[in-house]
């Protein structure tokens, strides 16, 4: 509840003409201390004929000690140098052939402190949050995601850094975690055009410049659609 309460207050775009699966009224709220809610994981940028040195791993977990419940964990050993590991959903009741602007808020658990030196780039401010749309499910196709999310610190046409998974007060051991907020839409709006069904994609993920191991629990995520 305090998560929500604080995302409200801090945003600007309020769910519009969309059909609430999850019974909000200013967005389409998401909580994974029970279920993934129909979310599912996903990689890419990677070589998936050596998927094994990456250490590949996602599911609903307890969360580690210090915290209650579980989160949807992914983690990843960036040896390609620009894993991205997501998590994505399909979102339906809107619209059809419609134009809409998106914002997402997220709170996760993470391991990176601020500041940190790291293999290739910082632990926490070398792994770039994103969020995007795509019109069909977003998967790894080929190499990259089959959608264009921009590359690490980059926005892509369907995709948009809203931060980064730093969490002030962490040592730089990675032993420890420390739950983050972050809330926004990017250096510019995200719009799209649902599709012909009131259909959209919607996925969440680090983009990560970092050459190691990365761990995150998502805990929730909210979704904000303001209809244009």
């Amino acid at each position: 509840m305090l998560f929500r309460a604080s995302v409200l207050a801090g945003s600007v775009l309020l769910l519009s003409g969309c059909n609430n699966d999850s019974n909000t009224l200013n967005g389409q709220y998401y909580n994974f201390s029970q279920s993934t809610q129909q979310w599912q994981a996903g990689f890419a940028d990677y070589d998936s004929d050596n998927a094994e040195i990456y250490e590949l791993d996602s599911g609903l977990r307890d969360l580690p000690a210090g915290f209650i419940g579980k989160g949807f964990y992914l983690a990843g050993m960036n040896r390609s140098d620009d894993l991205f590991m997501y998590i994505s959903r399909q979102i339906t009741g809107l619209e059809p052939s419609s134009r809409y602007q998106l914002s997402v808020a997220v709170q996760l658990l993470t391991n990176a402190g601020a500041g940190c030196v790291g293999i290739g780039g910082a632990p926490g401010e070398a792994v770039y949050l994103k969020f995007g749309y795509a019109e069909q499910q977003p998967l790894q196709d080929g190499y990259y995601l089959n959608v264009d999310k921009g590359q690490q610190s980059q926005d892509g046409s369907h995709g948009r850094v809203i931060g980064d998974i730093a969490a002030n007060g962490l040592s730089c051991d990675g032993l420890g975690f420390a739950s983050k907020t972050v809330v926004g839409a990017g250096r510019t709006p995200l719009q799209f055009t649902s599709n012909s069904d009131g259909s959209i994609w919607v996925f969440i993920g680090t983009d990560s410049g970092f050459e190691g191991l990365t761990r995150l629990y998502y805990q929730q995520v909210e979704l904000y659609f303001t209809k244009l």
